[in-house]
């Protein structure tokens, strides 16, 4: 896979070395390098490859949520409820186990009417029941009935600034969740990364939690996710060199331009 392993081997040095290849970057003219071509180069981000690169993993990650939701939504009300109050046979001599605190996702499960956005094909637009802004989060999860909202921006960094890119986002949405629960909304903004090499952040999982995506689908969800991402980035590499880029690149494009 396209890891961060190869960043010794696929520096614009080495390459200049090995191949003669031009160290520049050959859309920029910057140094050329791994880091530069899949973060840092400013005709790269105006042609909307980075874009493009994000919305990957973006619609694998709502693909999850949204399965999550669906089945959230058409389960039996009380099925959770009965799980969390049945009485456990305690033997004679033995304590009784401590309860573990309501979840989370036990409070997705409490309702049935969760809808959901995703900043994708078309510009999404806050709901203005909950808030009234410009801002486009890339998800939203919210349920009528218990005003809950999860506020969810996806970044795909260089994967050593993963807490820099945290923060950033988490101040971006502090304005309007304080909006939102000035209107008696409780709400949660959750910053999610996913590196470009691969690296899913203890974010993303915890947010998979959160929405009650766990076990064998959180394991495959994680998976999915770093796929992607190491796809997506060694597509980034292999046309580094074109000077256009397609609106409509795939990762399908992907697949067949490196099949044996």
């Amino acid at each position: 896979m396209f890891s961060g392993k190869i960043h010794v081997t696929v520096g614009g040095a080495n390459l200049h070395l090995w191949l003669g290849e031009d160290p520049a970057c050959s859309l920029c003219s910057a140094p050329a390098g791994l880091k530069p071509i899949l973060v840092g180069c400013k005709t790269s981000l105006s042609q909307g490859r980075y874009t493009w690169h994000h919305n990957q993993v973006l619609r694998c990650l709502a693909s999850a949520i949204e399965e999550k939701r669906t089945a959230t939504n058409a389960a039996p009300l009380n099925a959770h409820q009965e799980v969390q109050t049945s009485t456990a046979f305690i033997r004679e001599g033995e304590r009784q186990p401590t309860r573990a605190p309501l979840t989370i996702s036990s409070l997705i499960g409490t309702a049935r009417d969760w809808q959901f956005r995703v900043d994708l094909d078309k510009s999404l637009v806050f709901p203005p029941n909950i808030a009234v802004s410009s801002l486009r989060p890339d998800l939203i999860l919210w349920s009528n009935s218990c005003c809950r909202v999860y506020i969810i921006e996806l970044t795909v960094p260089w994967e050593e600034t993963i807490d820099e890119a945290y923060e950033r986002k988490r101040l971006r949405y502090s304005d309007l969740a304080a909006q939102a629960e000035e209107r008696g909304w409780t709400v949660l903004v959750c910053p999610v990364e996913v590196g470009c090499r691969g690296f899913v952040a203890n974010s993303t999982i915890r947010l998979l939690k959160e929405v009650g995506v766990r076990g064998q689908a959180q394991r495959r969800t994680i998976k999915e996710l770093a796929t992607t991402a190491e796809r997506s980035s060694h597509w980034l590499w292999l046309r580094r060199k074109e000077m256009a880029w397609g609106a409509k690149c795939s990762l399908s494009s992907y697949a067949t331009h490196t099949q044996v």
